[in-house]
């Protein structure tokens, strides 16, 4: 290993990964992120390289396992998802289950064993509250979930670890313009939207506010800094949304 701490984000174009790719890349990582989406329809820093990869398309595995083995990071997240429409189709239901769990664990089941490196795989609070339009896709969260444990087994006694990092309602830039404009509807403020949104959005929720984007980041490097102690952890920032037994 050398003394370059790099890192790889799958699904950092936008959003959290785009977020936690800037912030890595701040702390000192060498930070490499890649998603589906061209370059330029990105908010990402210069010094961060970035590879475009499609984890629909069907040489997925095969490109990503390439794209590790030449890069060979010491910590990787795995943050892409593919979200499913309302009603959608067999073989739509096939790609996000394909993109959300099969393609991450094919790859990660192959690379991990042989490797020096810390594995996050993000998942969703969805899998604790699905309904007729998220089924779908918290059931593909659901799978990633258990085969992230299948994943930590094979990185059993080796230098390598895989760990969930499970995420409830996030405080991103879509939902803060859409508080906003209910705010202005309503003549609220966005806070007292917030915590409106929060409560009905799931009862067991008890934060009064969304998560913040840079928790999630020092939550991964919490991950990072424990090394193999971390492998099968499953640390969650979902506002207690899976209830008190969980």
């Amino acid at each position: 290993m050398t003394d370059v701490r790099r890192a790889l984000v799958v699904g950092g174009s936008r959003g959290f990964g785009a977020r936690l790719v800037n912030r890595l890349s701040e702390n000192g990582w060498a930070v490499t992120a890649t998603g589906r989406r061209p370059r330029s329809d990105t908010s990402l820093v210069d010094r961060v390289d970035y590879e475009q990869i499609d984890l629909a398309a069907d040489t997925a595995v095969r490109d990503l396992l390439e794209f590790l083995r030449s890069l060979r990071p010491r910590l990787v997240v795995f943050n892409a998802a593919a979200y499913p429409t309302a009603e959608p189709d067999l073989a739509e239901c096939e790609v996000v289950f394909r993109v959300n769990a099969l393609v991450p664990h094919h790859v990660f089941a192959d690379y991990l064993p042989g490797a020096e490196c810390t594995c996050v795989l993000i998942n969703s609070d969805s899998i604790y509250h699905a309904n007729r339009t998220s089924g779908v896709y918290a059931a593909s969260k659901a799978a990633l979930r258990v085969l992230t444990s299948a994943l930590a087994d094979r990185c059993r006694g080796s230098r390598a670890c895989a760990a969930t990092l499970l995420l409830g309602p996030l405080a991103d830039e879509r939902k803060a313009k859409q508080f906003e404009r209910i705010a202005q509807q309503r003549q609220m403020t966005p806070e007292e939207v917030e915590k409106a949104f929060l409560r009905r959005a799931n009862p067991s929720y008890v934060v009064d506010s969304l998560i913040d984007l840079e928790a999630c980041v020092r939550t991964v490097e919490y991950l990072v800094d424990l090394g193999t102690q971390a492998n099968g952890m499953l640390c969650r920032l979902d506002g207690g949304s899976a209830g008190s037994l969980l």
